[in-house]
């Protein structure tokens, strides 16, 4: 069984098409975790929900995106576990993709697979990021490596939780994280695509940064690197950091001079 574990934090409007486009065949479980939301969020997963695979998780306080997910992990009972923003979906023929993707590499704990990106403001879609299908390593990263709402993940593997402090980068340090387990990447063939990430709700639990949230990720990036034994993680982590530093940083202090 594969469990998708969805974070929602006032997304009535997005809920019911997200529920849609899950509602296909396959040995699914859905864990739609609410964040504490103020809105009707709940009362339309109820509404929605076509059947007992769709599972609804109330989180007592908001702990964020990270939060919401620890939240999943915990409850979850499949055999692996992936991620899906509610505001995003799932291509027709999931399950066979998923199925397919798992029996392909055997030794696996982690499959990453191709997505399609949807620009709401432009109506556009396209594929931004491909791989060719193989494996992968800290030594020679996928493209999107740093998403998690592109993977699969072996539940048994899961020992490590998302940094909860985090508001940015959540996915990439997870995804750190658990290389720094098993530094291996089955990446899945190209044709493998299950995701639409959608460019929708800019308010949604992972969508938002400011230039606090990406001196947390800085810091939290350093620790990691502090605590590793692992030469070649280390110089990935160092020379990811190099690269988006001034672009990062630069860009947040233009948005946040824009809101003023």
């Amino acid at each position: 069984m594969i469990s998708v574990i969805v974070p929602f934090y006032n997304a009535e409007d997005y809920i019911e098409q997200c529920i849609n486009s899950l509602d296909q065949p396959g040995d699914f479980e859905f864990l739609f975790v609410d964040d504490f939301s103020t809105d009707n969020g709940t009362d339309v997963f109820r509404r929605c929900a076509p059947d007992e695979r769709f599972k609804l998780i109330s989180n007592e306080r908001t702990k964020g995106v990270s939060g919401a997910r620890n939240t999943g992990i915990d409850h979850a009972s499949g055999d692996w576990v992936t991620f899906l923003d509610v505001d995003d979906a799932y291509l027709p023929n999931a399950y066979q993709t998923f199925s397919s993707t798992i029996a392909s590499d055997k030794r696996a704990n982690i499959h990453q697979l191709n997505h399609r990106r949807y620009y709401a403001k432009l109506n556009k879609t396209s594929l931004k990021y491909t791989n060719t299908s193989g494996t992968y390593s800290s030594a020679r990263m996928p493209q999107a490596w740093f998403g998690v709402w592109n993977k699969l993940f072996r539940r048994d593997f899961l020992t490590v939780r998302f940094c909860e402090g985090l508001r940015y980068g959540e996915d990439g340090l997870f995804v750190l994280e658990c290389l720094a387990l098993d530094d291996y990447i089955h990446h899945a063939t190209r044709n493998a695509m299950v995701v639409e990430h959608r460019f929708v709700n800019q308010n949604s639990l992972s969508k938002s940064k400011c230039e606090d949230d990406i001196f947390d990720y800085w810091h939290e990036l350093e620790s990691f690197i502090r605590r590793q034994t692992s030469p070649q993680l280390k110089r990935t982590v160092c020379g990811f950091m190099s690269e988006q530093w001034a672009t990062e940083h630069l860009l947040t202090i233009i948005c946040d001079q824009n809101k003023k």
